[in-house]
């Protein structure tokens, strides 16, 4: 599929639409101008809005977390994921679609392949505040066919999403703070949020090795979204377990979670002397819609562990 749809960013200077003959410089009718960084991402942070030097997360984060899920242990939240936005689509459906929060891309990149699979005609719009996890992002992009017309990969705040008023038509947000307020400027009326967060049982061996007493928590992303005009149209848990086989691999999993700063040092050595470990993935996906009246076919979503 080679067919590209149109941009919808904007500047973030004026908000003014941005526009580009080559796809590497991008410029505004205000002549603000953004040129695309040799890696393949363009950068609409800009430096006042930057709460530090370098915000969001680094490159050992970025590098464990491309790691670990490389190595296939989280696909079955992938296939997940790309089952529900498949499944909300009619034939034939272009899309536009952002995922915030993207971080090295490996959910992005396997959606964008599984609409492509499905000839759904789409542009996906990966965006991270962390310019390590976006760099690691586009070298993951560039290995897919026909990736600059299909894949955009973009520094900005998830709070101030750098794109036209109501021009997307999907919003995805696994495992990242939820900004809904920013969801409903972006998104068309008829557009949809997907979310994915830890369930009860999610990496309760690893925190059973942390912590002394270990408190069942989960984040429900209901209500603060019904809060801001969504309403809930598709919830789907996902449990299974994984097997990490070297204390490598735990460490790589140890750094993709707030364990890492929230576990003592002294836990942490004791969980990183391990050389395996069996850790319940315990997720839950919600679709929410600006419009109570949506419905969705839900009966394919199972994914089979």
């Amino acid at each position: 599929m080679t067919q590209a749809l149109p941009s919808q960013l904007i500047c973030p200077v004026c908000r003014e639409p941005l526009s580009s003959d080559d796809h590497k410089h991008w410029r505004c009718d205000n002549n603000h101008s953004f040129d695309r960084a040799r890696q393949g991402y363009l950068n609409l942070l800009l430096a006042h809005k930057k709460r530090s030097k370098s915000p969001g997360d680094g490159a050992d984060m970025v590098d464990a977390r491309q790691r670990l899920l490389d190595s296939g242990v989280y696909q079955p939240i992938s296939e997940l994921l790309n089952k529900a936005v498949n499944n909300s689509l009619v034939a034939d459906q272009s899309l536009q679609l952002c995922d915030v929060g993207c971080g090295e891309g490996y959910y992005t990149t396997r959606l964008s392949q599984s609409l492509s699979n499905s000839q759904h005609t789409h542009r996906v719009y990966g965006v991270d505040i962390s310019k390590d996890a976006v760099r690691a992002a586009a070298r993951r992009g560039k290995q897919l066919e026909a990736a600059n017309n299909q894949l955009e990969w973009l520094v900005a705040s998830g709070a101030d999403l750098p794109f036209q008023q109501h021009s997307l038509d999907h919003i995805c947000c696994l495992f990242t703070r939820l900004m809904p307020e920013g969801f409903s400027k972006v998104l068309r009326p008829e557009g949809q949020v997907f979310t994915i967060n830890t369930g009860l049982g999610h990496l309760r061996e690893m925190r059973e090795i942390l912590y002394p007493q270990v408190k069942d928590s989960c984040f429900n992303p209901t209500r603060v979204m019904e809060d801001n005009g969504f309403f809930c149209v598709n919830e789907q848990p996902l449990s299974y377990t994984i097997e990490l086989t070297s204390s490598e691999q735990i460490h790589d999993l140890l750094l993709m979670t707030p364990h890492v700063w929230k576990a003592s040092q002294e836990a942490r050595d004791r969980l990183l002397a391990r050389e395996n470990l069996t850790v319940t993935i315990d997720v839950v996906l919600h679709q929410f819609a600006q419009n109570p009246s949506a419905t969705q076919n839900t009966s394919d979503l199972n994914v089979d562990q």
